[in-house]
């Protein structure tokens, strides 16, 4: 615009020059024509030359007037450029603002719709539930369908967004109320069992989903046409084809007790070597209960922070070894086990691996690493929304391999280890007989596992034994042993 201007003023004094020469060119050729009459001209020409100086001073002051006036538009065109230019950049961060704000909106709607998604997957319907349970659970889920449906149009008001986070606030608390009123219908005390997968299966035999049958090997009979068979039933029995998921997608329930307020405990039981770390622990390839526990636990916690719960994580890791308690991350021996915070799952796995290199592990006939104590993993979870609030907490915990000594061979070290192995694991079934019987007094105290675990195992708590057994006909009498005492402990009922 500048330019133009410029070429525009430079137009102009051109014509102006450009007509100064043709008056000036008249006034010489008139000059010429009277150059003969000069003499008798000349105070004419006297005269006239001061008009002609008259003329040039007007022709200045117009130039210089027309230049004033060229400089003024100058001066508004490019003030006028700028102002336009500020008008631009103003309506560019409008813009770029009104672009975040819908990025932040898109982020928001996909955390909402991943959240609805997963509340979805965590209500399973369950076969045996009473017919009310199952009526509530699909109301809970018709509401949770339609405020989707709100959700994923994306129109509604403020007073519309605040009723809908009110009634999700109240489904899930009903949620809580009918998964604890299921759990409790199925029994607080529960036993499942798996089948550790081995070659020889034909000391097993497994009769439906909940029935299995025990044979015992012809070398332990007295004559070839005996067939005595013991028969257990359990309310759920994993076979040897039976994952890692497959196990957990019958725990979830129980984890998710936790969630809402009431103490677990999880008890892996079984003699050396029949897979009970496993079940717990799991590998780099197969997670067990205890990392996939932790990953629900944070999944959970994640949607109750969206609700508006303030909530903490704390967890803890405990060895009972010959009688005698140990914090597993300062290694030192303790009578109550520091609870660490934790922010993420990556901070919970990082003291795991701390814990699982102090544990006490050992070789014996059984299996070339043996665990020797009884490990203990616990993680309370503390809430608070309003007058709201939880504390809870799960208990999953690897008990050391209950072997008979002389099954075992285990000598000096290893004897006493396993002395005191089956001396808790025989408190803790002292516990269970007394909550069955329901005496006034249940032995808690009489090992250092079950006084650990005393406040985690009355009341509202709900407690899963998944007792771990080898299907190997040698291990007949230790398998024998497990089932029954796993028979045992689901007869009872916690004492209220």
């Amino acid at each position: 615009m500048e330019k133009e201007l410029k070429d525009i003023r430079a137009y102009h004094l051109k014509v102006i020059e450009e007509k100064l020469i043709e008056l000036i060119t008249h006034k010489n050729r008139i000059l010429a024509v009277q150059s003969e009459e000069i003499g008798e001209f000349k105070k004419s020409f006297n005269e006239f030359k001061p008009l002609t100086q008259v003329i040039q001073k007007t022709t200045r002051e117009c130039l210089q007037e027309f230049q004033s006036k060229l400089d003024e538009a100058d001066r508004q065109a490019i003030q006028q450029f700028h102002q336009q230019q500020d008008q631009l950049e103003y309506h560019a961060n409008r813009l770029n603002q009104q672009q975040n704000q819908m990025q932040l909106i898109q982020e928001l709607f996909e955390q909402q719709t991943k959240q609805r998604l997963q509340i979805t997957e965590m209500q399973k319907v369950k076969e045996r539930m009473l017919n009310e349970l199952q009526q509530t659970k699909e109301e809970l889920e018709q509401k949770k369908f339609l405020k989707q449906q709100l959700m994923n149009n994306f129109k509604l008001s403020q007073q519309q967004q605040i009723q809908l986070q009110q009634e999700l606030k109240d489904t899930e608390h009903q949620k809580r109320y009918w998964n604890n009123l299921l759990q409790e219908a199925k029994g607080n005390i529960r036993v499942y069992c798996r089948i550790r997968p081995n070659s020889q299966e034909d000391m097993l035999l497994l009769n439906g989903e909940c029935t299995l049958v025990l044979r015992v090997p012809e070398r332990f009979l007295k004559s070839t046409n005996c067939q005595k068979e013991s028969s257990f039933n359990f309310e759920h029995i994993f076979n040897q084809e039976a994952d890692q998921q497959e196990i957990y997608n019958e725990l979830s329930d129980l984890v998710q007790n936790v969630v809402d307020g009431h103490n677990v405990c999880i008890f892996a039981y079984g003699q050396t070597g029949s897979g009970k770390t496993y079940t717990m622990q799991g590998d780099d390839y197969n997670k067990g209960v205890i990392p996939r526990a932790v990953e629900q636990i944070f999944q959970e916690r994640q949607g109750m922070l969206e609700l508006g719960w303030q909530t903490t994580i704390r967890v803890g890791f405990q060895e009972i070894y010959n009688e005698q308690s140990r914090d597993l991350i300062t290694n030192q021996k303790c009578d109550d086990v520091k609870l660490l915070d934790v922010k993420d799952i990556v901070e919970v796995a990082e003291h795991f691996n701390t814990a699982k290199k102090n544990r006490q592990v050992a070789e014996t006939l059984s299996n070339e690493v043996s665990s020797r104590s009884h490990f203990i993993f616990q993680l309370n979870l503390q809430g608070h929304l309003g007058d709201k609030q939880i504390n809870s907490t799960l208990n999953l915990i690897d008990l050391a391999g209950s072997e008979r000594a002389n099954v075992a061979k285990t000598e000096g070290d290893r004897f006493t280890e396993t002395k005191a192995i089956n001396k808790s694991l025989s408190a803790l079934g002292d516990v269970f007989n007394a909550l069955y019987t329901k005496q006034q007094h249940v032995p808690f105290r009489n090992s250092k596992l079950t006084f650990s675990l005393y406040k985690y195992m009355e009341g509202s708590s709900k407690t899963l034994m998944m007792v771990n057994i080898s299907s190997r006909s040698e291990d007949f009498q230790q398998t024998l042993a497990s089932l029954r005492f796993a028979e045992k402990v689901k007869s009872c009922q916690m004492k209220k």
